[in-house]
């Protein structure tokens, strides 16, 4: 990662202590006249809006909040501060954090082998004997010179199993202990879907690809719903102080929506949440994921549903060559298929999309490599053809590299082509991805600007925790300018830069689209819930490069302040 991308603690720690110090609990909604202020509306800037019973009740200038006031509630004079939309993160993995799968041993992803390895050994140190120590995130890049074996890590985790996640999240590395624990052997066979690292003469290396990491992970002990629930919590604090009202829950079990349900019974969850229910994690198969679908409708809540299937369908295109690609890779990979992997059988797929969409169930595809792109688009192709255009709007997830030729298809085939801005400018896991598809292929990597061009529905996902920060200004900053934020003379995919336009619209109104809650939310309209920002400054009046530094002052949701800066000053008389 690049030097000025900091770690995810120090990304998130000035919001959570504002929220500690801040927040206390939402105000209940109110009726309320903001007047004095930039407001972001559909049709131009205004200056004055007024709330009640949750939802924008008219949008006017300098002459309404006069004429307004007289029947106003609460006077919020905005002293010129900017009012935009709400923002979505439209994948996203709050639950999957809470319940600590991602580990507790965080390492910063611009962390080279000696700091690794050092910061590991310190999480060794403190675990009780026998116990496991998972986090991560390690990079192939970074680690030059340092072999990712089990024997290394067992220099400094000789007893306690160890497993550590590489950036994407996609690849596992494990000493001997955890291997031994998950019963890997000379003679395990590669599962479906998955990849075993070999040496020369068939040994486990310790790197296991895709559905291979599961041999290890599934053997490290579960934490409680309680617990998962109270971390969760604080996700959701954290990021309503970035000024996400809404998310896509991009990876879910049925333990995960009872949480998720049981939170919004209780008042806390505020944003308005769609959980994608795991088909597949990586390919490897849910065996509960029938009764779970079937039992959806148990869980839904006025913000909440499970009505979204999540389906895997290939890996990544770093050094792991797991993602699926319409042609050979640059580099070789002794261990993966020349074109990587498809973690589904385009005909069986077919099928099932076909019946999800008749259930008017939304289906998210996480999505890489450009063979993976277009299978996707061909299960819902067949969807569409058998039942028709009404069904719900399904997603392609990342997008990372699209053929020219199936760009047109997200709009006739009404589909979210969705991205990574997170990942769009230079850094370690983009030095990879580049090694692996070479030129020309890098040029045109995750093609935002043609996809707007091509009229189809962009949106935007954080991927978060496989990134350090779920921060959406860092997204649309980067959107922009395809370079570090606050700038940088390295850039990465500068022909695919968008508009500050088009990178609003994708957090917002887009994403309400895929939702399919636009007519409800998205944007800044008579009519539609107060799902709203209060920035001390607008995004248009600075410059781009400065755009990451954003901390919303407040955020609202359906007329109810759910966050407040502590060093914001009041402003309300």
């Amino acid at each position: 990662m690049a030097k000025n991308r900091k770690s995810a603690s120090a990304f998130l720690a000035p919001f959570v202590a504002a929220i500690a110090l801040a927040v206390a609990g939402p105000v209940a909604a109110a009726d309320f006249l903001f007047v004095n202020g930039k407001i972001y509306t559909p049709d131009g800037w205004r200056t004055t809006m007024e709330v009640k019973d949750g939802h924008i009740a008219r949008i006017g200038g300098d002459a309404e909040a006069k004429q307004w006031q007289a029947g106003a509630g609460q006077v919020v004079d905005l002293s010129g501060k900017t009012i935009l939309p709400g923002l979505y993160d439209m994948h996203v993995h709050p639950v999957l954090q809470a319940k600590g799968e991602e580990g507790r041993c965080r390492v910063p992803q611009d962390a080279d082998a000696a700091k690794l390895l050092a910061l590991v050994a310190d999480c060794v140190k403190a675990a009780k004997p026998g116990e496991w120590v998972t986090g991560g995130q390690w990079q192939a890049s970074l680690m030059q010179g340092t072999p990712i074996t089990a024997e290394t890590l067992d220099r400094i985790s000789p007893a306690n199993p160890l497993m550590l996640f590489d950036v994407s999240g996609h690849s596992v590395w494990a000493n001997s202990q955890a291997l031994k624990i998950a019963g890997i052997t000379d003679s395990t066979a590669n599962p479906e879907g998955g990849i075993i690292e070999r040496d020369a003469k068939g040994k486990p290396t310790g790197i296991l690809r895709e559905t291979a990491g599961r041999l290890v992970t599934a053997k490290i002990p579960p934490q409680t719903k309680e617990q998962t629930a109270a971390n969760l919590r604080h996700h959701l604090d954290m990021l309503s102080g970035f000024g996400v009202v809404g998310y896509i829950e991009a990876m879910a079990y049925r333990d995960d929506l009872e949480v998720y349900a049981t939170l919004a019974d209780q008042g806390i969850l505020k944003q308005r949440v769609q959980a994608c229910i795991a088909f597949s994690e990586a390919g490897r198969a849910n065996a509960a994921f029938d009764e779970t679908l079937a039992a959806r409708g148990q869980y839904t809540r006025a913000t909440f549903n499970a009505n979204c299937v999540k389906v895997f369908a290939d890996g990544v295109p770093t050094e792991s060559h797991t993602a699926a690609m319409l042609h050979p890779y640059h580099a070789g990979q002794p261990n993966a298929p020349a074109t990587g992997l498809l973690l589904f059988d385009p005909a069986q797929m077919a099928k099932l999309v076909t019946d999800w969409d008749k259930q008017g169930v939304t289906v998210m595809f996480h999505a890489a490599g450009d063979r993976s792109v277009r299978e996707g688009l061909d299960a819902i192709e067949a969807a569409r053809k058998a039942n028709g255009m009404r069904g719900p709007i399904h997603q392609i997830g990342h997008s990372t590299f699209i053929d020219a030729a199936d760009m047109p298809r997200f709009k006739k085939l009404k589909t979210a082509a969705e991205f990574s801005p997170y990942l769009w400018d230079p850094q370690p896991i983009n030095d990879d991805i580049t090694s692996a598809v070479g030129s020309p292929r890098i040029d045109r990597v995750w093609p935002i600007k043609e996809a707007f061009a091509a009229d189809a529905l962009v949106i935007a996902g954080s991927d978060w925790a496989v990134v350090p920060s779920p921060n959406p200004w860092i997204g649309i900053e980067t959107a922009v300018t395809r370079r570090n934020p606050g700038g940088s003379e390295r850039s990465f995919g500068l022909g695919e830069a968008i508009t500050l336009k088009q990178a609003i619209e994708m957090f917002s109104i887009n994403a309400a689209k895929r939702m399919g809650i636009e007519a409800q939310a998205g944007s800044l309209t008579a009519g539609k819930w107060a799902d709203f920002l209060v920035l001390d400054n607008s995004p248009f009046d600075m410059p781009v490069t400065q755009i990451h530094t954003i901390q919303p002052v407040e955020t609202w949701i359906a007329g109810a302040k759910v966050f407040a800066r502590a060093d914001a000053p009041a402003a309300a008389k």
